[in-house]
């Protein structure tokens, strides 16, 4: 009996012992999809009253705005310890983030620095970008009583550290060190193999270990956030409103508009990219284009409503402007020009073509005849009625013609809403209309 009351004391205390901690994956690449990940963990590793945070990292890198956000989660969070273990590398964004961490462990042969912004064909940044990334490394290292020029020369090879306490150095280059060379010069505290190992070495013994897995909605936020989901989202998101604000039909496609551009204005408002002022001045643009039509100014609020909404997007992909790398800029460029181009495309081929495609008809002139199968055949028969036209033309809008909505155009002139129209030909897929004396 009294050895069983000594091994039930024993197993109580061991699981009384028993330390919670969290461990958070770098693994790929550094991006926004990451950040919501990061952050997510560490608020549950908080929760749980975690005893530490280990970042378990392996990683060439990747976005520098996404890298501080989740540096910046590791420095704030509210637990004892936070610990970085590098197993294999952590470069460039990845060293950011290790260094963020109070303790850092490496695996035997690992590597640490190289944290230069460059583009996607290895350019250097400009001057601004260089020095926003070692000012963000020399502060980091600083919080963590590191030596902060050693990070600086991991950023900017032109500060010339050709020696630290008995290493020879490459002078003129980048400062990349070795598991070895870190614990030298204080960027390593142990030498580690596993997670296990690097808590044993930091005085954690039996750990509760929970790996931090993404979840369904950091896997959404990395999809929306991805260039090319952007683009498409910018696309049906412009197609949507300008069909609308052209026709003045506002249902389905209105919807499905404004559920697109909710949702790229969502994902990168949830990562932290987009500054207030990139909706502001979108929301600020459509209204300038609404208000064009309605109330002419003579193309001026057209003209601003256009400039609002392109920097809008430009805002909410770039972000603020100090952090803007060549990388990222040649990346916000190219997400909108696949957007515009694919926008003005599917524009031009619907206003075109599509009378003839019976979706598309039902949706753009809201037939109502019934036994008319061609929507051309309709207007043919509509030639000299007369009607009013239910938004501006300038030149083209919609007109309410012997009881059915239509797209019509005019001869170049303008047309306010609500003037009586007179069909005067057809051309193709076009209706011309004149305005009349009523």
């Amino acid at each position: 009996m009294k050895a069983f009351l000594v091994c039930w004391s024993l197993l109580i205390a061991s699981v009384a012992l028993a330390q919670n901690v969290t461990v958070i994956k770098i693994f790929d690449e550094v991006d926004l999809g990451m950040v919501t990940y990061v952050k997510r963990s560490v608020e549950e590793a908080e929760a749980n009253r975690s005893s530490a945070i280990v970042l378990h990292v392996n990683t060439f890198g990747g976005r520098v705005d996404a890298a501080t956000q989740i540096r910046d989660a590791i420095i704030n969070a509210k637990v004892p310890m936070t610990i970085a273990f590098v197993d294999k590398r952590a470069i460039s964004a990845g060293a950011l983030i290790s260094i963020a961490a109070q303790k850092i462990a490496m695996a035997p042969g690992g590597s640490i620095g190289a944290v230069t912004p460059v583009d996607m064909e290895g350019t250097k940044a400009s001057e601004k970008v260089v020095s926003y990334m070692r000012a963000e490394m020399r502060a980091t290292a600083e919080r963590n009583n590191r030596n902060p020029a050693i990070a600086e020369a991991m950023v900017d090879e032109s500060l010339g550290i050709d020696s630290l306490q008995g290493m020879l150095l490459d002078t003129g280059k980048l400062l990349t060190l070795t598991t070895k060379d870190a614990i030298a010069v204080g960027y390593c505290d142990a030498e580690a193999s596993t997670v296990e190992q690097a808590l044993t070495a930091f005085g954690i013994a039996n750990p509760k270990l929970t790996a931090s897995e993404e979840i369904i909605g950091d896997k959404i936020i990395r999809f929306l956030t991805l260039p090319m989901v952007s683009s498409i989202l910018i696309m049906i998101g412009l197609g949507g409103l300008f069909y609308s604000i052209k026709t003045g039909h506002f249902g389905s496609i209105t919807a499905v508009a404004l559920l697109a551009l909710a949702l790229f204005f969502g994902g990168q408002y949830v990562t932290e990219v987009a500054p207030t002022l990139a909706a502001v001045l979108f929301i600020i643009g459509v209204g300038l284009l609404i208000a064009e039509i309605f109330i002419p100014s003579f193309g001026i609020a057209g003209v601003l409503g256009i400039l609002g909404i392109a920097l809008g997007l430009f805002l909410a992909l770039a972000g603020d402007f100090d952090k803007v790398t060549p990388d990222r800029l040649r990346e916000t460029l190219l997400s909108l020009a696949v957007a515009l181009i694919g926008f003005f495309v599917i524009a031009g081929i619907i206003f075109r073509f599509a009378p003839g495609w019976p979706l598309v008809r039902k949706l753009v002139n809201q037939d109502t005849s019934g036994d008319i199968t061609s929507m051309v055949e309709a207007q043919k028969l509509l030639l000299g009625k007369e009607g009013v036209a239910t938004t501006v033309l300038r030149p083209a809008g919609s007109a309410i013609i012997d009881g059915r909505k239509i797209d019509v155009v005019t001869e170049g002139e303008f047309i306010s809403a609500g003037a009586p129209v007179r069909i005067i030909g057809i051309n193709g897929n076009r209706t011309v209309v004149k305005q009349t004396n009523g």
